[in-house]
C-alpha cells in the first residue's frame, strides 16, 4: 500500500480537493482521505508537498509508426531502390501539384514510412510511446493498418486501444479484408492483455468502399466494437464527394489503389455516411477540418465523438477548428490528440490543451477533464480510468508547483514531475522507469 499526500487533486469528478492524500493499493485507488487523517507506517507514505495530482492524461489518436518518419536516410540496397522509386513515382503522379496540398503531403509521408526498415519502424513506435508516458500520457488510442505493433502495444504499462486500419477500393476486396480482418482481429481479442482493447478504424470516405462500411459497420454494432474514421479531413475530399474525383485519386494511385468513385455525388461527408446509416454514438471521427457549422451540427446529433487534431490539422490539412467551434458542438463529447508530423512533435497534451484553451479561457480543472474523463468515456473505460476516484485504476499525474502556487499554475506546465499506471511510477523527474 501507498498513500500520496498532495496540497491538491483535480479529480475531474467536479471536486477540486485541498489537502487531501490518495492511498493506493494492487493498482487500485482504496481511499482518498484528508491528509490531516493520514495515520499510516511513515515508509508508505510520499508528502508531495505542493503538488497538483491529476489523473492521467488520454491521447485519443495516435501513429506513433510515424514518429522519427522523415529523419533518417534510408539504409541498404533494397530501401535505397525502394526510395528512388517512390519518388519517381510521387514525381509522375503528382506533377503540377502544388507543395502544400494534402494528399501529396501524405505521399511524402509514406514514402518516407516506406523506406523504413522493420526495426527502424518498431523504434519508432517505441520512441512515441515512451515520449506519450513522459508527457504524462496513460491512456492511448493507436491507429495502425499493420499488426506486427501488436505484440509491442500489448505489453505497453498503460492502456491503450488499437484500431485496425482498413482500406478498400471495391466491393469483391472489401469483402475478402473484411474476412481477412475479422478473423486477425478475433484471433487477437483471445490474446490481448488486460490493458489493451481494439477497435476498427475505416481510414476515410473517400478511401472505403460503400460495402466495406457497410460490413464493419454492421460487424462493430452487433459486436459492440468502436469504429473510428477521418472526418471531412480535407478540401481534397469535399471535391472528391462533390465532382467524383479530386487530387485523392492521385494517392490513391500513389498508393497502388485503384480509382475509387463515391457511390453518390453532390453531398456533404454526412449526408453520405447517414445514408450509408454508420453514423452511431459509437463512431469516433477525427478532425472535420472542412465540415461547415450545419454538418457540425448534424454530426453532433447522432451522438458521433470527436477527435481534436490541431497540429495534424494545421500541418497536412490547412486548416483546423478553433476550440470554441469544437465545444460549441461536441461539448464534453471529444478529447485532443497530439499527432504532428513537425521535427519537433510535441507529445504533451496539457500544453496542448493550454494553447487550444487561450481563446476559450476554460477554468483548468475543465480542460483538464477533456484529458482525461471525457475522452476516458468516449473509449468506454471510465470504469477504471479519466479520474481520482476510489475503486479506479490508480493512473494519475504529479505536477510539481512552486511556493505560492496553486493548481492554476497547470495553465504554464507541460510535462509533470511524475507519472503512474496503475500504481506503478512509470517516469520521476522525466526519467523513464520502463522498458517496452
Amino acid at each position: 500500500m501507498k498513500c500520496y499526500k498532495s496540497k491538491w487533486i483535480l479529480t475531474s469528478e467536479g471536486e477540486i480537493l485541498k489537502d487531501y492524500a490518495i492511498v493506493v493499493d494492487e493498482g487500485k485507488i482504496v481511499d482518498i482521505i484528508p491528509n490531516a487523517q493520514v495515520d499510516f507506517e511513515e515508509k508508505v507514505v510520499k508528502d508531495l508537498g505542493n503538488a497538483v495530482i491529476t489523473p492521467g492524461f488520454i491521447d485519443l489518436f495516435t501513429q506513433y509508426q510515424y514518429t522519427t518518419v522523415g529523419e533518417a536516410k534510408p539504409v541498404g540496397v533494397k530501401n535505397v531502390i525502394k526510395k528512388l522509386f517512390q519518388t519517381i513515382s510521387k514525381k509522375y503522379n503528382f506533377a503540377g501539384v502544388k507543395p502544400d496540398n494534402y494528399s501529396l503531403k501524405w505521399a511524402n509521408i509514406l514514402s518516407d514510412y516506406y523506406t523504413m526498415n522493420r526495426q527502424e519502424k518498431i523504434e519508432s513506435f517505441k520512441c512515441g510511446i515512451e515520449e506519450s508516458i513522459k508527457a504524462g500520457t496513460t491512456c492511448i488510442a493507436q491507429v495502425s493498418r499493420e499488426f506486427k505493433y501488436f505484440d509491442i502495444i500489448n505489453k505497453v504499462p498503460i492502456k491503450n486501444y488499437l484500431f485496425f486500419e482498413v482500406f478498400a477500393d471495391s466491393s469483391q476486396k472489401s469483402k475478402k479484408k473484411f474476412k481477412d480482418i475479422r478473423a486477425k482481429v478475433e484471433d487477437l481479442i483471445y490474446h490481448k492483455g488486460e490493458n489493451s482493447h481494439i477497435g476498427i478504424m475505416l481510414h476515410s470516405i473517400s478511401s472505403v468502399h460503400k460495402k466495406l462500411w457497410e460490413l464493419f459497420s454492421k460487424y462493430c454494432r452487433k459486436h459492440n466494437m468502436l469504429m473510428m474514421t477521418r472526418f471531412a479531413e480535407s478540401q481534397d475530399e469535399i471535391e472528391w464527394l462533390e465532382f467524383g474525383f479530386s487530387d485523392i485519386d492521385l494517392l490513391h494511385k500513389f498508393m497502388g489503389f485503384r480509382k475509387i468513385t463515391p457511390y453518390m455525388k453532390g453531398v456533404t461527408p454526412v449526408e453520405y455516411l447517414d445514408n450509408l446509416k454508420v453514423l452511431t454514438k459509437k463512431i469516433i471521427a477525427a478532425n472535420a477540418n472542412f465540415a461547415d457549422e450545419e454538418e457540425l451540427q448534424k454530426l453532433a446529433e447522432t451522438g458521433v465523438k470527436y477527435v481534436y487534431q490541431p497540429y495534424y490539422s494545421e500541418e497536412i490539412c490547412n486548416k483546423k477548428l478553433s476550440l470554441a467551434t469544437v465545444l460549441k458542438y461536441f461539448k464534453e463529447n471529444f478529447g485532443f490528440s497530439t499527432q504532428s508530423f513537425a521535427k519537433e512533435k510535441d507529445f504533451s497534451l496539457l500544453r496542448l490543451a493550454n494553447s487550444a484553451n487561450e481563446e476559450c479561457g476554460l477554468p483548468i480543472d475543465e480542460l483538464i477533464k477533456y484529458l482525461t474523463i471525457y475522452p476516458a468515456k468516449i473509449l468506454r473505460l471510465e470504469n477504471t480510468t479519466g479520474s481520482i476516484k476510489v475503486g479506479k485504476d490508480a493512473d494519475f499525474n504529479v505536477f510539481r508547483l512552486c511556493e505560492g502556487e496553486d493548481y492554476n499554475a497547470l495553465k504554464n506546465l507541460a510535462l509533470p514531475y511524475a507519472t503512474y499506471s496503475k500504481g506503478r511510477k512509470l517516469v520521476k523527474n522525466g526519467e523513464v522507469r520502463f522498458t517496452l
